[in-house]
């Protein structure tokens, strides 16, 4: 009985070594290829490659460079100059999409039953998610109502968790018309509109990746092995309760649940943990204290467990 006690203690000693290695050589390939990156990227390093693609001068001709070795009719310059160039417009495109959030294009739907012939004004709104560019969300305003600029939602790509109709109806109020004839017009102000739609969408990424965060910190997503992994285990599973990740629910080992009432802005207003013997009033403190914010409640937890 010992000795299988000691090889299963043994076993997941060595298992947690193991995880802890893969997970550092994962974080240092990333960390080469960003170094990378940037290395090439630099304007040092595109000044010495351009220097190296022109023509050595003539009184050097009759001097064998250390650098024939990088000069444009070798594979190895060829390479690092177009990996310097993809990365130039990577960088290009980045800090175009950091900086212009929210663009705007016209375009033109080819149904020739369309509104207003088909024109419409496309809003293209940039969100970033664990670091990285996500695929940009669209909304397609048209005209509706003749030798009139006031504008209507066409079509759109936004979650459906997301309130756009609500935000539309304060931002983008429609008149008040009989047939063909506006009987009163309401002001509308598209700038506020897209602001407001674009909180509401960084507001919810910030909420999903927060819920995967606390994943990542349980170990929840990892596949379990040997039992002695799960026994450690406190949590069995964080997950969002709703489609706008504004309830949060958890699930403890020894058949608590909890639920959490998180606001727009990512902090925990109310909790309630339940299990057995009632209501978990300790850990509702910690889930609800500190900094309130939704991201450590992971952190708090593991204060009163560890």
């Amino acid at each position: 009985m010992i000795s299988a006690t000691a090889h299963d203690a043994s076993s997941q000693q060595l298992d947690r070594e193991i995880s802890s290695l893969k997970a550092q050589i994962a974080a240092l390939k990333a960390q080469r290829s960003t170094q990378t990156s940037n290395i090439i990227s630099s304007r040092a390093s595109l000044s010495i490659l351009n220097r190296l693609r022109a023509p050595p001068p003539k009184s050097m001709s009759t001097v064998k460079s250390l650098d024939d070795s990088l000069r444009d009719d070798t594979p190895l310059h060829t390479a690092l100059l177009s990996n310097a160039t993809r990365q130039e417009a990577r960088n290009l495109e980045c800090l175009y999409r950091a900086c212009a959030a929210v663009t705007t294009f016209k375009g033109h739907d080819p149904d020739p039953k369309a509104v207003d012939h088909g024109n419409f004004l496309g809003i293209r709104i940039e969100v970033g998610s664990t670091g990285k560019f996500i695929r940009p969300y669209y909304i397609m305003l048209n005209k509706p109502y003749p030798s009139n600029a006031l504008l209507r939602i066409h079509r759109h790509t936004v979650p459906p968790c997301i309130a756009l109709d609500t935000l539309a109806h304060r931002y983008l109020p429609e008149p008040k018309v009989s047939g063909s004839t506006i009987l009163k017009e309401k002001k509308q102000d598209l700038p506020r509109f897209v602001r407001a739609i674009r909180k509401e969408i960084v507001a919810y990424h910030n909420r999903i990746t927060s819920i995967k965060h606390l994943r990542k910190q349980f170990k929840l997503d990892e596949n379990v092995s040997s039992k002695g992994k799960e026994r450690e285990r406190v949590i069995v599973d964080i997950s969002a309760a709703d489609a706008e990740a504004l309830q949060l629910r958890m699930e403890w080992v020894d058949g608590r649940i909890g639920r959490c009432l998180v606001d727009g802005r990512g902090a925990v207003k109310k909790c309630a943990i339940v299990g057995d013997d009632g209501r978990d009033r300790e850990t509702e403190r910690r889930v609800v204290g500190g900094d309130k914010r939704m991201e450590t409640i992971g952190t708090r937890l593991m204060e009163g467990i560890y």
